[in-house]
């Protein structure tokens, strides 16, 4: 019995030691798996938690107000972890991890897990604005010759656009095709392509070619309407050279006042009877009575109206006194062939309307001031009215014009026009009678009112590019030509600076001069307004657009 119990409890002693041996076995290879289960479930916690901006969860500024990177950091696990995880993740007062465990009685520090934190999340530009910015003349980017080609023709061409038609087609037309190549072997200048000012123009473009398809006048007109409508390319192009360079804006302004000084230093010498006419009727010259030169009157009173308004808010940016005079003088000899030398109507509605728009822009609004200094304007008109013989002259014409409602009259053509073109939209709503329609359809009233003056004949258009628009496309022809006259003005509205200012003062002019002129038929006003909105378009954006802030660490 003795000794076969001997053996029974030595058989036992080692069956116990032989469990201990496997219980401590299985504890290490258990403990081990679960170390690397949480290290694996934190990074995945942390991973997929982001760091809220404090501007997302709290408006105050104090202590505690808003949640920290940290508290937004802290982890979360998917899933619950075990017991015995939980038994063995002790974190410490100093950053160390405690990973405690059951054999041996031994507790080892182990530090944590160096995982990097992502950083904050800033907002993130579209990504039209962040090829924008990325697309811009740099190292990485750096414009081409032949972009650079681009530039000095467009500039040459907005130089030219006041006092030459012929010098200002040339540079244009060749400018164009420089684009072409350039946009074809140029990545960055096909990025900036994609503003929406140049999508809807060359849209507009687009709609007009296949107007043509249906339109019923003869080809000849159609032909001459499309070519017309071909300047709406520079758009684009002034777009994107600008957008490439920040400094085509500045150079473009720059060589929009060097032709208008051209135009307006003519004006005074024809006034002076100093101009010299041209044998071979390249330009045309005026009288002392009605000085004007290279351009007619309504062209004349558009480009220095907008001259002398940009002048006078040039005043109110530039610092120094000097400067402030120098720009008050500028504006002022821009005026002076608009009310005192020639005899053009629309320069008249245009400075006034750019001076009101001006005033808008630069005086902080108050009921009382702003009445104050709008009566200040209409006083100031009332002045030219009783003081520039032309100025009263025109002005009485008008008002005779309205009261007899005389057909031969600028105000009769245009109310007559004005029928015509009503009748077409309302007949023809959606698609109207196609591109370059408008004078065929308005031939039987041109022989009927004028049966024996050259007026009869003419090929007529009415005045107002609405309303031109309107009658060849249709409503909604004139619904994109608006999206892209309001595209164009949409990033001056949301920053305030020079050169937004100027795009301001130069859309208001357009519109308000559309309203009663064909200006994107005319040669002179579409290169005008094109390539200066293009340009200062360009601008604007650049200004309006958020900054890319680093990230913090």
């Amino acid at each position: 019995m003795a000794s076969s119990d001997i053996s029974a409890r030595a058989r036992y002693g080692l069956t116990i030691a032989s469990r201990r041996r496997t219980m401590t076995l299985f504890s290490i290879v258990f403990f081990r798996v679960q170390d690397s289960n949480l290290v694996r479930l934190r990074h995945a916690a942390i991973v997929k938690t982001r760091p809220v901006p404090e501007a997302r969860h709290s408006r105050t500024r104090g202590p505690g107000a808003a949640t920290t990177t940290s508290q937004a950091c802290q982890i979360r696990p998917r899933r619950r972890l075990s017991a015995h995880a939980y038994a063995c993740h002790r974190p410490c007062a100093d950053g160390t991890v405690k990973w405690r465990t059951n054999f041996r009685g031994a507790a080892a520090a182990r530090p944590a897990p160096a995982i990097a934190t992502p950083p904050a999340r800033h907002a993130r530009p579209r990504s039209l604005n962040k090829a924008i910015a990325t697309m811009q003349d740099s190292p990485g980017f750096p414009i081409t010759r032949l972009e650079r080609a681009v530039q000095y023709l467009l500039l040459l061409a907005l130089f030219c656009v006041p006092f030459s038609t012929w010098l200002t087609n040339v540079f244009a037309g060749c400018c164009v095709l420089c684009f072409g190549a350039a946009v074809a072997t140029s990545a960055p200048l096909r990025a900036v392509l994609r503003t929406p000012p140049a999508l809807l123009a060359i849209g507009l473009l687009a709609l007009l070619a296949l107007g043509a398809s249906w339109s019923i006048g003869p080809p000849a007109d159609i032909g001459s309407a499309l070519k017309k409508y071909a300047r709406l390319l520079v758009l684009p192009i002034a777009v994107a050279t600008s957008l490439r360079d920040p400094g085509m804006p500045a150079r473009a302004l720059a060589a929009f006042f060097g032709g208008a000084a051209v135009l307006a230093s003519s004006n005074y010498l024809v006034w002076h009877d100093l101009m010299p006419a041209s044998s071979e009727g390249w330009w045309r010259i005026g009288t002392a009575t009605d000085s004007f030169s290279f351009k007619n009157h309504i062209t004349i009173g558009i480009l220095l109206s907008f001259a002398t308004v940009t002048c006078l808010l040039g005043a109110t940016y530039v610092q120094g006194t000097r400067a402030r005079v120098a720009c008050v003088a500028a504006g002022i000899l821009f005026s002076v062939p608009i009310i005192f030398l020639n005899q053009g109507r629309t320069g008249y509605v245009t400075l006034f309307v750019g001076m009101v728009v001006l005033f808008l822009l630069r005086v902080r609004f108050t009921p009382l001031r702003t009445t104050f200094g709008l009566a200040a304007i209409v006083l100031l008109f009332v002045g030219f009215y009783a003081s520039s013989n032309n100025f009263k002259q025109r002005t009485d014409d008008l008002i005779t014009e309205v009261r007899t409602d005389q057909k031969r009259s600028p105000n009769g053509l245009r109310m007559s026009y004005l029928r015509v073109g009503t009748g077409i939209v309302a007949a023809h709503p959606l698609a109207g009678l196609g591109t370059g329609s408008f004078a065929e359809v308005y031939a039987p009233t041109a022989l009927r009112d004028w049966p024996e003056d050259e007026l009869g004949h003419t090929r007529h258009q009415p005045h107002s590019e609405f309303l031109l628009i309107a009658a060849q496309l249709g409503v909604p022809g004139l619904l994109l030509y608006f999206a892209m006259l309001a595209s164009l003005l949409r990033p001056a509205l949301r920053t305030r600076s020079f050169h937004a200012d100027a795009l301001v003062l130069l859309w208001v002019i357009y519109v308000v001069s559309s309203s009663f002129n064909s200006l994107l038929w005319d040669v002179t006003e579409a290169y005008w307004f094109l390539l200066l909105a293009g340009s200062l378009y360009a601008s604007a954006r650049h200004q309006a657009q958020p900054a890319l802030r680093p990230a913090a660490p």
